[in-house]
């Protein structure tokens, strides 16, 4: 008990460290990687879900995108025993507006749904329903959030790194078809040269 609260006090100091939007996204990674036990948004390990994903979405932050987001798609009884359906999606930040062009032009031509904001940009989306539970709305991807929702989302970093965060393009990836894993997560290997099989 002791020692998970020293390893979670550590990991929060470098957060509050963090200087930058790609400060922020190499910290992401290890997160993905298990290496830190909590992002200030989300103050434990990643989900099960996510593990297939773990070195995709380590890359994709290595590469400038700050992921907070992602499931895989699926259609499947739940935990409660009724059908979950999930769209697969990503969602994040991008300070780099090459990268941004880089990863639209990739969306766009493979079919997915690609949802950009940012907050010089009027009017904003209320982004897609990702995730479908007993044939009802379960929860949405890709909603422009505004600054002070991003305080609550990213608590305890430097100003200086969420100020970046504030002004970055907020960007979505979304299959648009249930289910489906052979879109998305497959280009985002391509785009950053990630083997998923490889440790």
């Amino acid at each position: 008990m002791i020692k998970s609260w020293r390893k979670t006090r550590a990991d929060s100091r470098r957060w509050a460290a963090a200087q930058s939007l790609p400060d922020l996204a190499n910290l992401m990674a290890l997160w993905c990687e298990g290496e830190l036990s909590m992002w200030p948004g989300h103050p434990a390990p990643a989900d099960p879900e996510t593990s297939p994903l773990t070195h995709t979405l380590a890359a994709a932050n290595r590469a400038g995108l700050l992921t907070d987001q992602s499931q895989p798609g699926s259609d499947s009884l739940g935990y409660d025993g009724l059908r979950w359906q999930q769209r697969a999606a990503v969602s994040g930040w991008i300070a780099d507006e090459q990268l941004l062009t880089q990863i639209r032009h990739a969306g766009e031509a493979a079919g997915l749904l690609v949802l950009i904001s940012h907050p010089r940009l009027i009017p904003h989306g209320q982004g897609a329903i990702c995730t479908i539970r007993d044939g009802r709305p379960y929860t949405r991807f890709g909603g422009h959030l505004p600054a002070h929702a991003l305080l609550h989302l990213w608590p305890s970093i430097s100003r200086q790194a969420l100020d970046q965060v504030v002004d970055a393009w907020q960007v979505c990836l979304i299959d648009p078809d249930i289910g489906r894993n052979d879109r998305l997560w497959p280009l985002l290997n391509d785009l950053f040269a990630t083997d998923p099989t490889t440790a």
